[in-house]
């Protein structure tokens, strides 16, 4: 028997598109914020690093809960209780100042963000899964969220105010997405078994992705390296200030966007592995250049080149798992798990290095890690995922 599709709801999906733009704000103000916020916790590099690990190995696994949160309560509600308790965490999170509370609730932010991120990635995958290319321009609006974010951070930092001003925005912004998402009637299907947290997992198994996972583990984790620790380099390593800093970072979401929307039909098109191969190639090309500059600005053009590079590697690869599966829902989710898992090595193992050898050489390794996803990339070519049959 045929199981019935919560996800193509033929709804609006201008509140998905607002959980979007919201998660590029935070994201692009944290880029920008990082440093300031390392010196508030009083931290080292690797303590840092510890924490973000921390804090996204939360959110791998409330990532993992996502698509069987989808399927029992549907998944425009699933993001509307989402997208309400991320606001919550958010407002809470901007007014506690003690640093070992703070810490717990950045990791709380991290990981409700989390869910938020897996639930609009399972409607708009479902949306566009016959149009990689539209995906692609889809999550374009991550990107312009993220420069917005890391604009208007760069600029309140600039006037002396506090950084904890862009979680109260985005956690005023979380409540108003929240209440103009509706659910449809008929959006919670009837689910014949008992799913487990780990049913995400099982699909990636299943479904022949393990492969492709890896790589989009590995992405993933380059991506968070860039967005964390490359304006610090800016910032630490070559005394860039404030300005230049929130130029490289605006200017690398922007950019970004700017492929997204504008190259990610053509990118698409041409198939997903050349646009990730084509992406990542232009990630480690922009990583060298970033570490091997000796002003300021060169190294700002490498991070806008490596933001813009990396950001084609996950709605392609996440369009190209989906595709073809009866439940695309439970196989985006566990990838989005996979890829926090990611994002987890990425704070840690580039904080570790930074304490150890140098910020530098930290972000060399992570140029290579680059090249790891072309070449897995590349193998992978090819080989067709097996779609999961629902008996």
């Amino acid at each position: 028997m045929e199981r019935a599709s919560p996800y193509r709801t033929g709804m609006s999906l201008r509140p998905v598109a607002g959980a979007f733009v919201l998660i590029g704000i935070y994201w692009g103000a944290w880029a920008v914020s990082a440093a300031d916020i390392e010196r508030s916790l009083g931290f080292s590099h690797a303590a840092f690093g510890l924490l973000l690990a921390g804090a996204l190995t939360g959110a791998a696994a409330v990532n993992a809960a996502g698509g069987t949160l989808a399927e029992r309560w549907g998944p425009r509600r699933a993001l509307r209780r989402g997208l309400a308790g991320w606001g919550v965490l958010l407002v809470l999170g901007a007014l506690v100042h003690p640093v070992a509370v703070f810490a717990v609730a950045t990791a709380a932010v991290v990981c409700l963000g989390g869910l938020v991120d897996v639930l609009m990635n399972i409607i708009a995958t479902a949306a566009f899964t016959d149009r990689p290319g539209g995906l692609v321009r889809f999550h374009g609006l991550f990107n312009v969220g993220g420069a917005a974010g890391a604009l208007m951070c760069g600029l309140l930092l600039r006037a002396g105010v506090s950084w904890r001003g862009m979680w109260l925005l985005s956690g005023g912004i979380a409540f108003v997405l929240a209440a103009s998402t509706r659910a449809a009637t008929d959006e919670r299907p009837p689910v014949a078994e008992s799913e487990s947290l780990a049913a995400a997992l099982h699909a990636i198994r299943d479904g022949g992705l393990v492969l492709l996972s890896v790589a989009f583990a590995v992405a993933a984790m380059v991506e968070g390296a860039i967005s964390t620790w490359g304006v610090l380099y800016l910032r630490e390593q070559l005394a860039a200030g404030i300005l230049l800093g929130t130029a490289a970072a605006t200017a690398g979401y922007a950019v970004a966007a700017v492929a997204r929307i504008g190259l990610g039909p053509l990118t698409g098109g041409g198939g997903a592995p050349r646009g990730v191969t084509i992406g990542a190639g232009l990630a480690t090309g922009g990583l060298v250049l970033l570490t091997a500059a000796n002003t300021a600005v060169l190294a700002g053009a490498g991070l806008v080149a490596a933001a813009m590079g990396i950001s084609m590697c996950w709605p392609l690869l996440l369009a190209r798992a989906a595709a073809g599966q009866e439940r695309p829902g439970m196989v985006v989710a566990g990838m989005t798990a996979i890829g926090y898992l990611g994002l987890v090595l990425g704070p840690a193992f580039v904080g570790g290095l930074a304490s150890a050898i140098g910020l530098r050489a930290g972000l060399l390794v992570v140029a290579g890690a680059a090249l790891f996803v072309i070449a897995v990339n590349v193998r992978s070519d090819g080989v067709h995922p097996r779609p999961r049959t629902v008996p």
